[in-house]
């Protein structure tokens, strides 16, 4: 039982796994789809009450109008309002349903969608739900209708999105709102699937009683493979489910006669299979990695809350809790041998506005992929500081897992921190912003202040983080709003990363230092060292803050590009940046 709710990894690697064995033992097409909507309708259930989240699950595949059994021929027919129905017209046929009303759990007994003619691209323009989802699977209209074949092998091994309606109540691609969406409750809509070698297409429709996430939609671009991968044996054999002996005798002959077509057929499932079954496999055991690492934060987290509750009852004075806190963090700080990486020179500074801030950075360098993070907690303090250490915590076991994918990532480090801050009963939280560099990449996740980017002459481009994630800690599920953006490092490029305590420092008459001077100076001083360049920035800084008191964190990080790159023995995590 699967709740798409909370829909994890294994979860899909597991479903995966199921919908590969239905096109086993089966002699059709239609054999297989009927076992793959039933296995998704009975199995896509809401853990706590165990209520079916499907309301209703629908298989269709396009197939020629000349193919089609008598029934359904007819039944396009009336549906094409007296225009010729040509041979080669494909129809959006109906192979398999299931659902909570009777009628809908036959394709002989459905009332409508059994067999829809596309009988051109204006006539398919009309059907909203229809062409949304032949755009959303990554498959435009004209292939659809009429495939061309010196294109078809390229089309067919790479389109495999999703379509997705989170809101089904209103939408303009979901008809029948009055009569379906609002008596039977659907909430959300999710389609999945893709071409078959012979060009048509096959996709099945669940309609849903639950809202799904943007991440749970889109691990169904892989259990589109497996459904794939059930059908295949059938895609050129038959189709439908035979009704009678001559039937029969008739699929022997055709079978005797593609016997070799066939065997070459199986052989690629085969070959499809064990691949799946390795990516399974790599599925498992990077969530298992991903479970632990997320228990052993929560344990680690849960010491440090019962640390703090026992200096409380002891009554220890505040001073020595902060200086406790305060060594920490400067303990975990990447020393200087850890910011000398082969191509790249690094300097950083980071002072705290009181014994303990709540400002954050680290430099790892993990296969030849080196990160950066930088991040706020709001105030600081004790609980700052605390969250700092936990969010360094965080960051240093999803990338040692290795976790390479930004919204997982973020995602997991989120959903930490923030059962974290709630056990604390804090208000805590942080601005998060992680780069990864390699071979002259670099990418960008999360939301933090303004990167900077400065080219060998001293050029700065000023990069807004504010679309690429949200607030860690704030929300228990930030995936919708995480993204990430890349771009090229030449040899004397380079970033210059920093927190709110640089741009909003002032001076005695509370005039803030600013962006502007920041980057002037950045500019001015960018051919020379990282470490000269930090230091300009920082004595700037100190000569117009003056006398007055430093109210926050002030922490900056400079890298400058040297060479052609991170040298390491291997750099299996640098695809992640392209």
């Amino acid at each position: 039982m699967y709740d798409l709710t909370r829909f994890t990894l294994r979860d899909m690697a597991e479903c995966g796994w199921a919908l590969r064995q239905f096109g086993l033992g089966v002699e059709s097409m239609e054999e297989a789809s009927n076992r793959i909507v039933r296995y998704l309708y009975e199995n896509f259930c809401t853990k706590s009450t165990g209520e079916k989240s499907c309301a209703l699950v629908r298989l269709f595949k396009t197939h020629p109008y000349e193919d089609l059994e008598v029934e359904l021929a007819e039944y396009a027919r009336s549906m094409l309002n007296h225009s010729p129905a040509l041979p080669a017209m494909k129809c959006m046929t109906l192979l398999a349903t299931v659902g909570e009303q009777t009628e809908w759990n036959s394709r002989h007994t459905s009332v409508g969608h059994k067999a829809i003619p596309l009988a051109s691209e204006s006539v398919v323009a009309q059907m909203p739900m229809i062409s949304q989802l032949i755009r959303q699977l990554g498959l435009d209209i004209k292939t659809v209708i009429n495939p061309d074949p010196n294109l078809l092998v390229e089309i067919e091994q790479r389109k495999y999105n999703v379509f997705y309606v989170p809101e089904a109540i209103g939408s303009p691609y979901i008809p029948a709102q009055d009569s379906f969406v609002i008596p039977f409750g659907i909430k959300s809509v999710l389609g999945f699937g893709g071409l078959l070698p012979s060009g048509n297409m096959f996709a099945i429709i669940m309609f849903l009683k639950v809202q799904i996430p943007h991440s749970t939609a889109q691990m169904f671009s892989t259990l589109a493979l497996n459904v794939k991968t059930a059908l295949l044996p059938f895609y050129r054999g038959a189709v439908f489910a035979q009704k009678d002996e001559s039937a029969t005798a008739s699929r022997q002959i055709f079978t005797r006669n593609t016997e070799q077509e066939l065997a070459h057929l199986k052989s690629k499932v085969a070959t499809l299979t064990q691949l799946l079954d390795v990516f399974d496999q790599s599925i498992f055991v990077q969530s298992d990695r991903l479970e632990q690492a997320i228990e052993q934060l929560a344990d680690s987290a849960q010491k440090l809350d019962t640390l703090n509750e026992r200096l409380k009852e002891e009554n220890l004075r505040m001073g020595a809790e902060l200086d406790i806190v305060r060594q920490m963090q400067q303990m975990i700080l990447p020393n200087a041998e850890e910011l000398e990486i082969e191509g790249l020179d690094i300097a950083a500074y980071m002072e705290a506005a009181d014994e303990v801030g709540g400002d954050y950075y680290d430099v790892l360098n993990t296969d030849g992929v080196v990160t950066l993070g930088i991040g706020d907690v709001t105030g600081h303090g004790l609980e700052s500081g605390i969250l700092m250490l936990m969010a360094q915590t965080a960051v240093r076991t999803l990338k040692e897992i290795p976790e390479v994918d930004p919204v997982r990532f973020l995602d997991a480090l989120n959903r930490t921190l923030y059962k974290n801050v709630q056990r604390m009963k804090s208000e805590k939280s942080l601005t998060l912003a992680i780069l990864n560099y390699s071979e002259g990449r670099v990418s960008i996740s999360g939301q933090h202040e303004e990167t900077i980017i400065v080219r060998l002459g001293g050029q700065v481009e000023r990069i807004d983080t504010m679309d690429l994630g949200f607030p860690i800690a704030l929300d228990d599920d930030i995936v919708k709003f995480i993204s990430h953006i890349s771009m090229e490092l030449h040899p004397g490029d380079g970033i210059v990363l920093y927190t709110d305590g640089i741009p909003e420092a002032k001076d005695i008459k509370k005039k803030q230092y600013g962006m502007e001077a920041m980057c002037e100076v950045i500019s001015q001083n960018w051919h020379l060292s990282a470490q000269e360049i930090k230091q300009a920035v920082i004595d700037d800084l100190r000569r117009h803050i003056g006398n007055q008191k430093v109210f926050d964190d002030i922490t900056l990080l400079v890298l400058k590009r040297t060479e052609l790159g991170v040298a390491t023995e291997s750099q299996p995590q640098a695809a992640p940046l392209v």
